[in-house]
């Protein structure tokens, strides 16, 4: 009995494509080496349980291979599902804004009620200020007033201005590259950014800097090589495994 790609979503289409298989989640952890816990959370759709999207597609794409599906088709069904839940939570936003916006408009007008009382206080004080009448000091002629300072004294000179240490040098970045000696799928986040996809096939090579890290998702680990800052980096897994590093 074949699977109805109209019929179900990204988890209920790998997980039909399974269990008409016959093949458990254990198996295809074992395979993918993705935890069973990411995989149930796959299959149920949940959004508390699935892993960050950086790297959910490559999770779909190594699932899919293992059970015989069809990886680029659970990944546009992936896609379609964000753009719904998108458009759901917009949509139940849209009370909230309103009342937000109605917030903000009873704080803008006693804002301005403020200012206008103020304004009307500061006029009246102008337009009407206050008469002292002062009379004069005599001055006693037993009393010898101080003699100011010399204008050169220690007390009016002014306080040296403070000498400003020049900022350090910046760290020299990391240099990362990927030679690849099979077909490959790497996904990366360079220093926590946005995450870049790229297709490998043999021999090519990519050059990758960041500042402070590299979170790589690698398809195939038996088919690159890695370079960071001249020093060769070791891959953990073998030929068609799914690995995820963080370096440095």
């Amino acid at each position: 009995m074949g699977v109805s790609s109209e019929q179900a979503s990204f988890g209920r289409y790998l997980q039909a494509i399974r269990v008409e298989k016959r093949i458990s989640l254990d198996q295809v952890a074992e395979e993918t080496r993705i935890t069973v816990r990411n995989l149930e959370a796959i299959d149920r759709e949940d959004p508390q349980g699935l892993p960050p999207v950086a790297f959910l597609k490559g999770f779909l794409r190594a699932y899919a291979k293992a059970v015989g599906a069809d990886g680029d088709e659970a990944v546009r069904r992936y896609d379609e599902y964000r753009m719904m839940t998108r458009a759901t939570e917009d949509v139940g936003r849209q009370p909230e804004r309103a009342r937000s916006g109605m917030r903000w408009k009873l704080v803008a007008a006693l804002a301005l009620l403020f200012v206008l009382i103020v304004g009307s206080i500061l006029v009246w004080q102008w337009v009407s200020p206050p008469h002292i009448e002062t009379a004069p000091i005599a001055a006693d002629p037993g009393v010898v007033s101080p003699e100011p300072p010399p204008a050169d004294s220690a007390q009016n000179r002014p306080a040296p201005l403070p000498t400003l240490k020049p900022a350090p040098p910046a760290a020299p970045p990391h240099i990362l590259t990927v030679s690849a000696t099979e077909n490959t799928w790497l996904k990366v986040v360079t220093d926590q950014g946005i995450p870049a996809e790229y297709n490998l096939k043999a021999g090519e090579h990519l050059k990758l800097e960041a500042r402070s890290t590299f979170n790589l998702l690698i398809g195939n680990a038996g088919g690159v090589k890695l370079n960071l800052n001249n020093k060769p980096v070791n891959v953990p897994g073998k030929r068609g495994e799914v690995v995820n590093l963080h370096l440095p």
